[in-house]
């Protein structure tokens, strides 16, 4: 891997054409929003850009990934991957294209090197942070499509600026997006405020049965069982670990979430006290300082005591 700067990137994208951008396996706000920007930027350079079919998780991203999926037959001269941390991350069907990615563009402290040239950037609280800034570097006048998907991607990873990753360059980038006049407020609306029946419903499930094994510690699991009796789709799981820091006090916020396979997601979240992807490592997943994740074989209760010793460890 060839770590290199936002400059160097986009020398890079200048130099390319017939361009496939790559995100990851269940596409998140992030993911979608950065890769929907870069595109429409690629394309307002004159350039042929499409995104790699993906579908994602939840409904409320389709709108920025699906009208600009690729068609059959199209044959990339250049591959990017956005929000892609490691070729386990690649969406099914997709996986050699990891071993020709030209350029990665992400803020995983965990990725993996595996693409040619990679602009990395770990401490930036999203994505959509590094795509707002090679799109400046490009000469990319950023229109109100563009803004709009990009806002979408800083807000979801920062839990709508809420998260101890967020610095005062995100808000200043969100700043200069809302200038672009895109509705604000009506996405704002969309991605947080408006619950589906379902979703409350699983919220109030996991709020009425959480548990707090030692101060400071908030551990909520929600069984398959839960989810098929409320009729929750993907789009009624989306940051429902976050539930998990509302308890006065949380320093630490533990979800645990049966898959349908019988498999086990193990969220983890932090105050920004210790670092939340360090302590998920033992159950083989990763992730960012004040959130990530795992999916693991093992019991809910083998779990959450293999996360609550790493804990002990460092010193919660």
């Amino acid at each position: 891997m060839e770590r290199i700067s936002v400059r160097r990137a986009a020398a890079l994208l200048r130099q390319a054409d017939d361009i496939l951008i790559v995100t990851h396996v269940r596409p998140d706000g992030d993911a979608a929003g950065s890769g929907c920007a870069l595109c429409l930027g690629l394309r307002a350079l004159g350039k042929r850009a499409y995104l790699a079919p993906n579908p994602p998780s939840m409904a409320r991203y389709a709108p920025y990934m699906t009208p600009y999926f690729a068609p059959a037959g199209f044959v990339p001269g250049f591959v990017a991957a956005v929000d892609t941390p490691g070729p386990g991350q690649f969406p099914p069907g997709l996986e050699a294209l990891a071993e020709r990615t030209d350029l990665a563009v992400d803020h995983h402290g965990t990725n993996s090197g595996y693409a040619r040239h990679t602009y990395l950037e770990p401490d930036s609280a999203a994505t959509g942070e590094l795509v707002y800034l090679l799109l400046g570097e490009l000469g990319v006048a950023v229109t109100a499509d563009m803004a709009g998907a990009l806002y979408a991607a800083v807000a979801t990873d920062t839990n709508c600026f809420r998260t101890p990753g967020t610095t005062a360059r995100t808000l200043r980038i969100a700043a200069s997006l809302r200038e672009t006049g895109f509705d604000a407020a009506e996405l704002t609306r969309r991605l947080f405020e408006t619950r589906s029946a379902a979703r409350l419903q699983l919220e109030s499930a996991l709020f009425g049965a959480m548990r707090f094994p030692r101060p400071g510690v908030c551990v909520m699991v929600l069984p398959l069982r839960t989810v098929l009796e409320t009729g929750a789709g993907e789009d009624d799981m989306d940051k429902l670990s976050t539930l998990t820091m509302v308890p006065e006090g949380t320093r630490a916020g533990l979800l645990l979430r049966q898959l349908p396979g019988g498999e086990w997601k193990v969220s983890l979240r932090s105050d920004g006290s210790f670092h939340a992807g360090q302590i998920l490592l033992p159950l083989g997943g990763g992730g960012h300082p004040d959130a990530a994740g795992a999916v693991t074989d093992l019991a809910p209760e083998a779990a959450e005591k293999t996360v609550l010793r790493a804990l002990e460890e460092v010193g919660m």
